[in-house]
């Protein structure tokens, strides 16, 4: 009979079911499993309440429902990473938010649960998620969630303990695996190689990295403990996240340990702002959750104290600890020759072959490891695939992931779900031999009507997502441009193996392609540098908008390009603000940007029409010895209307030009670069550089009429 009929599964106290010797068996196994209770909304709130009578007490329990006892639903991971929880209920009816139940997953103890209260899996296919329209733009609709069919497919396929309102006990009769004790062979080890590296006089930082439930925060309390001559300042953005730090340090101590205990023995704790502020003197710095810090401020940390310890997650659920692998960990291999580098592989929470960290691996694509190296002279392939497809496709899927993680320095779990829900997403996949080797993701914005427009130009309107068509319509006041139809380019991801083989370029030409006719612009947004810059500048892609903070954990100022398609989007105006936006703040907000970025932009900017006075005083000068202060207006100038006058140059006069006269920095400051300390000094520089922009423009007087971007 079915649910809808009214029966009901009988809710047995979990002392009197099978599920207690489960329980049993799994805590001898240290192991911990998923339970998925499915039925309608009140039968599963019910039932958990029936077969755990003590749960609000041991458990945490989320839900913005409050028929579960206990229940809350926190809007920051930080509120849960760091914790231990016996078990872990998630109310799916409150939406399925991977980032939250990834997290939430990860604080189950050895022996415990992840309880999911869902509706039966046979529905899931055509159950309206409330979480579904975090995903979707303005003007998207869903009426399913190829992630949910994923999740359902993978769920239905694999033996999961269930109790269902439908089916009934579905529990198998026994969880067979040996008795395990708890193994710390590898963390002692590390600990050895810790104590050894730090005691040195001059140790190169630690990078400690390990995925979840392997032991870092404990060992970094046991080290304060076996290192007691030293004083230790134990940085973390949450002091409830390095809690087990302190435990662990107790516990060797024989002290208490309450929850708000900032200080214990020679270990006090810190964020890392706050530790930047004060710059308190420590012997060692640890750094716990180092992927969930802004590079920039691990650079900081890192120049601030001559022995740090970076640990961290680098499978993990803060957002960025891809900036950590990719950007931080990366330059230290450059900086630091003498880090040390410990990895921990032993889970110290849990036994081997956990149950509930393969299903979580494998619902999540955490495992998702590019390894496909297909012959480079194989031929290309080109197509495109729908988020239904792409869920459907568990190895594609795994391989596109993959590229997709690798490329950027902010990726989380919930940008898969981003990537299979969002009906405006466009993706194109090159292969060769089978094996993806590139994806290009695109997501079509803009196209609002007249009043929207003019809204969304006025500031008073914001709808969701968009971001590049509310940009392109803010940028100068014009409602028009919000109606056009554009495709931003979200993320370009090549195989490692394969990159320099133009592979990027041809897919991004494939991806305009399919979309040419359906578009007015085409447009992107990156962290600006050199190398990205000249990559979309190559494909006629010029900057209109560069953002005025710096990006947390890259450090980089997002840039905003576009390419028009149609007549419809008029790109001379938008590159004339740009330009003097960029000029204007080029002294203050960006005067620390690398000369070579510097000059790249300056390329892609429009040319003034040539200025006969800037011309006869430039031959002036350039025949006639002039003061410092005329010589560097007439450059500036010159370069404000010719930007790609600097492109010309020679290297130690374009940095002359950028550091002294565009980004106005102090001559003590370049005396590194450039030999500028003195005014005679500096006028020979600047009297040089006329010479240099003077024979240029005679033997090629068409730079003064070159437009933007043009080599």
């Amino acid at each position: 009979m079915s649910a809808a009929s009214g029966w009901s599964l009988p809710m047995p106290d979990c002392k009197h079911s099978k599920l207690e010797r489960l329980l049993t068996q799994l805590k001898q196994a240290r192991h911990r499993q998923l339970l998925l209770i499915s039925g309608e909304q009140d039968w599963t709130y019910k039932a958990v309440q029936r077969l755990f009578p003590t749960l609000a007490g041991s458990a945490l329990v989320l839900s913005q429902h409050t028929e579960l006892p206990g229940a809350c639903w926190p809007e920051h991971l930080h509120q849960v990473l760091g914790q231990e929880y016996s078990s872990v209920v998630y109310d799916l009816y409150s939406g399925l938010l991977p980032n939250k139940l990834a997290a939430a997953a990860g604080t189950v103890q050895a022996g415990g649960l992840l309880i999911l209260l869902a509706p039966d899996l046979s529905q899931w296919h055509s159950w309206c998620d409330p979480a579904l329209e975090r995903w979707l733009s303005y003007n998207e609709t869903a009426q399913s969630s190829p992630y949910l069919q994923r999740w359902q497919h993978l769920l239905g396929s694999n033996s999961v303990w269930q109790i269902s309102q439908a089916q009934g006990d579905l529990l198998p009769q026994h969880y067979n695996a040996p008795h395990a004790a708890l193994d710390t062979h590898e963390q002692q080890n590390a600990l050895i190689q810790l104590t050894e590296h730090l005691t040195q006089p001059a140790p190169g930082p630690v990078l400690l990295s390990a995925d979840r439930g392997r032991g870092k925060s404990s060992l970094l309390g046991k080290l304060a403990a076996d290192l007691p001559a030293l004083s230790f300042i134990l940085c973390a953005q949450q002091r409830r996240a390095v809690h087990n730090s302190f435990v662990h340090l107790g516990a060797a101590l024989g002290e208490p340990v309450t929850d708000k205990l900032n200080q214990l023995a020679n270990l006090r704790f810190m964020p890392p702002d706050q530790l930047l502020a004060q710059r308190p003197d420590c012997d060692v710095l640890l750094v716990d959750e180092a992927a969930a810090i802004p590079v920039p401020m691990l650079m900081s940390l890192l120049n601030a104290y001559p022995k740090v310890v970076f640990s961290s997650t680098l499978i993990g659920y803060e957002g960025n600890g891809r900036g950590y692998t990719l950007r931080f960990a990366r330059q230290l291999e450059h900086t630091h020759p003498q880090r040390l580098n410990l990895s921990l592989s032993q889970p110290i929470r849990y036994s081997e072959q956990d149950p509930l960290e393969a299903r979580l691996r494998q619902l999540f694509a955490l495992d998702c490891d590019y390894q496909k190296s297909p012959a480079p002279s194989a031929p290309l392939l080109f197509d495109s695939l729908s988020g239904a497809q792409l869920a459907a496709d568990e190895e594609t899927l795994s391989q596109v992931f993959a590229l997709l993680v690798l490329a950027h320095y902010q990726t989380s779990v919930n940008d898969l779900r981003q990537l299979l829900d969002s009906p405006h997403n466009r993706l194109y996949l090159a292969r060769q031999q089978g094996c993806v080797v590139a994806v290009c993701l695109l997501k079509l914005e803009g196209g609002f009507d007249a009043q929207l427009s003019r809204d969304i130009a006025a500031t008073t309107r914001r709808p969701a997502g968009h971001l590049m068509a509310q940009q392109l319509a803010q940028l100068t006041g014009n409602p028009a441009l919000a109606q056009r139809l554009g495709a931003r380019i979200v993320r370009i991801a090549v195989s490692p193996q394969q990159q320099g083989q133009n592979i990027g370029s041809q897919l991004l030409c494939f991806a305009e392609q399919q979309l040419s006719g359906q578009v007015d612009y085409f447009g992107s947004s990156f962290g600006c540098n050199a190398q990205l810059l000249r990559f979309w500048q190559r494909h006629q892609y010029r900057p209109i908008k560069l953002g005025f903070k710096q990006d947390k954990a890259s450090g980089e100022f997002a840039v905003l390009v576009i390419k028009p398609v149609t007549d419809k989007i008029a790109l001379e105006p938008l590159q004339h603000w740009f330009k003097h936006l960029w000029f204007h703040q080029l002294g203050e907000l960006y005067r620390d940007f690398p000369c070579a970025l510097v000059t790249e932009l300056c390329k892609t900017l429009p040319h003034n029409t040539p200025d006969a006075l800037l011309l006869q005083q430039l031959a002036y000068f350039a025949s006639t010895p002039a003061g410092e202060q005329q010589i560097a207006a007439l450059l500036h100038e010159l370069i404000r209307c010719h930007p790609s006058l600097l492109d010309r140059l020679s290297a130690s006069s374009q940095v002359t030009m950028i550091r002294l006269l565009l980004q106005r920095h102090p001559p003590k400051v370049l005396e590194d670069t450039v030999s500028l300390a003195t005014k005679k000094q500096r006028q020979a520089a600047l009297r040089s550089i006329v010479t240099e922009v003077h024979a240029e423009i005679n033997l090629n007087p068409e730079l003064l009429h070159r437009p933007a971007g043009q080599p």
